[in-house]
């Protein structure tokens, strides 16, 4: 199949499976440099690679097989125990996912590009093969001689004349001077395999598995079509100089003399119109279609689930959001007509129906939480990777251990915490985190350790970044911000602990003694608690010097609905979120007093500022009670 064959459904399918298989690899290779022993965890990263190289291979995106083709090698010799996991194979691996990322990006731009793979398919041979083990000799085994000594293949060859169809003998050279002869092989395989039973082939497709392939592949074809239509489906493929078709039991030096010939003078045949699906070796030779596909990677199987856009997802929230604020108003309404109408049976009756409408509304609007509901280890997973660079870059040995991936947040505010986070690890490996032999100096064990963890807390979602590096010196943090011009060094004697520290979000200040291609700029904390306070978020620090630092991020659990507290003041009626009500009751004029011409009300030993509804939203009066009579909400700051 051409890339260029592929309608626009089938690409959108193919990026999705494919950035959900480089995900997993993501994270699952930087598993393996912690459990090399981890056989299961093996194999499944050797099933994504192949599966990608299957998919793509099949779909006709070529890079993006071979280089695959070329992962799937390394990881079959960490299979077989003649590799082992390294660092060095590891880098090899990821910057081989950051090249099909790229790939993946330039596919979904409509452009394959010009992207060259080939620096990196050598580095995972060099790394895999150190060696560098030589190609086999092109002589190699006649292919006669393999169908001979196979009785089986004998038999299958007889059996395909007896029932009509051709059995022809095939071979394929190959430009000697590319690099990709294993990838060129693999591919007229798939193409061959698509119209008809390869019953065996030189060299084998374990060989071509394991690399193990010059320039040249012969094999025997049992198929119904013509020899002009098996010369078609494999010479517009790139890199094939030359296909020779003959009738099987003939000399290979009588099969079609004339047809290298041909193929250099006719030049790749046009792409016919007829889609062609192409299996993938010998383990599917035989299946249906579907069958094919699954081994690829495209799994056809009754959904359970349906891909929908995300703008239409959020325009449904917002009409449920709708309904929500209506529903609210309708049971308003209904006791209003109930305390008037109390033995109206229409009264009644619209009751019964508004009561119903209430319970639909809200399962309603449950169900679209739920669905706007995401693990927060949709984002908590892409975070290894970038420890792991940023230690690997910086020498530093770290363990980063991830808790709560499970707990669930809204679609949205992941999205836009993504940075914030991102720059507290980026902070705590180069700013919290020190080198090896500074630990080791101070005694602190290695390696050091960067947790990220989330939680749910009274309404809320805590995320915390924490380390156990060398912590934040206040005293620092003054004079970096008195020597900015940020803070007096008046005022600097006089802040607490907690409003030194506060400082470290004022844009422009750093501690750092020297900067970095990570951080030390003193650009990015001030827009980590504005990004939190964009989502009614809240960011709280806590350090002990040499022993770390922890960063707190207090989030709502959505920004689509929440639950509220109904107060009325004057003739407006206003909605106080549930998760900041700490609590209620009645104002007792005699607890009120006045600080410097403001209202305060001491409740339970604490001073607390009064503010009323009727000045802040300047709505008038409270129905005449302003004397201190009335009701109290106490929420949180």
């Amino acid at each position: 199949m051409d890339a260029a064959d592929i309608d626009v459904e089938e690409l959108k399918v193919f990026l999705q499976e494919v950035e959900e298989q480089l995900q997993l690899l993501d994270e699952d290779i930087i598993r393996l440099e912690k459990e090399a022993d981890n056989a299961d965890l093996l194999q499944e990263i050797f099933r994504a690679a192949h599966t990608l190289k299957g998919s793509s291979g099949m779909l006709g995106f070529q890079r993006m097989a071979g280089l695959t083709h070329a992962m799937e090698d390394s990881l079959d010799k960490l299979r077989t125990g003649t590799l082992t996991v390294s660092a060095e194979l590891v880098d090899a691996l990821l910057q081989s996912l950051d090249a099909l990322r790229e790939l993946k990006e330039n596919l979904a731009s409509g452009d394959e590009g010009e992207f060259d793979i080939a620096p990196l398919v050598a580095s995972l041979r060099a790394v895999a093969d150190p060696g560098g083990a030589a190609a086999p000799e092109e002589a190699g085994v006649a292919l006669e001689a393999v169908v001979a000594a196979d009785p089986s293949a004998l038999e299958r060859l007889e059996a395909a004349k007896g029932e009509g169809l051709n059995a022809y003998s095939i071979r394929v050279g190959i430009d000697t001077e590319t690099g990709w002869a294993a990838v060129r092989s693999f591919q007229v395989v798939n193409e061959l395999s698509s119209l008809g039973e390869i019953i065996c082939s030189v060299p084998s497709q374990e060989e071509i598995e394991q690399e193990k392939v010059g320039s040249q592949l012969r094999l025997p074809l049992a198929t119904s079509e013509t020899a002009e239509t098996v010369r078609a489906s494999i010479s517009n493929l790139d890199d094939i100089q030359a296909v020779e078709i003959g009738v099987w039991g003939e000399s290979e030096a009588a099969a079609d003399p004339a047809a290298e010939e041909r193929t250099a003078e006719e030049g790749p045949p046009e792409e016919s119109a007829e889609r062609r699906v192409i299996d993938l070796g010998a383990e599917v030779r035989g299946k249906t279609e579907r069958e094919q596909l699954e081994v690829a990677g495209q799994k056809i199987e009754t959904m359970q689930t349906v891909r929908i856009d995300v703008d239409r997802l959020d325009a449904l929230m917002n009409l449920v959001g709708e309904l929500v604020i209506d529903r609210t108003r309708v049971s308003q309404i209904m006791k209003v007509l109930k305390s008037q109408y109390r033995e109206d049976e229409l009264v009644q009756a619209l009751a019964e129906t508004s009561t119903h409408i209430v319970k639909v509304v809200d399962e309603l609007n449950e169900g679209m939480m739920q669905v706007r509901m995401l693990p927060i280890g949709t984002l908590f997973n892409k975070f290894p990777r970038l420890v792991r660079d940023l230690a690997r870059s910086s020498g530093k040995s770290i363990d980063f251990i991830i808790e709560g991936q499970d707990t669930e947040i809204d679609r949205s505010i992941i999205e836009k915490i993504k940075d914030p986070l991102v720059h507290l690890l980026r902070n705590a490996v180069d700013h919290g985190i020190e080198t090896p032999e500074t630990r080791t100096a101070a005694g602190k064990p290695l390696p050091a350790v960067v947790k990220l963890a989330a939680r749910h807390e009274q309404g809320h979602i805590m995320i915390s970044v924490e380390d156990d590096g060398k912590g934040i010196d206040r005293e620092r943090v003054k004079e970096a911000a008195v020597r900015k011009r940020i803070i007096s060094a008046e005022a600097a004697e006089r802040l607490s602990d907690a409003e030194a520290l506060d400082l470290i979000f004022e844009s422009g200040l750093s501690t750092a003694q020297q900067t970095t291609e990570v951080s030390g700029r003193g650009v990015g904390m001030d827009v980590v608690r504005r990004s939190v306070g964009e989502v009614n978020g809240l960011i709280k620090v806590e350090t002990n010097v040499g022993a770390g630092a922890t960063f707190t991020l207090q989030l709502p659990l959505t920004l689509a609905t929440f639950p509220g507290l109904l107060v009325e003041s004057g003739n407006a009626v206003y909605a106080i979120p549930l998760s900041y009500v700490q609590e209620t009751g009645r104002l007792d004029s005699a607890s009120i007093e006045t600080i410097i011409d403001t209202e305060v009300v001491n409740l339970k030993g604490s001073v607390l500022p009064l503010l009323r509804l009727s000045t802040i939203c300047q709505t008038g009066s409270e129905n005449g009670r302003q004397n201190g009579e009335g009701f109290m909400v106490t929420v949180k700051a």
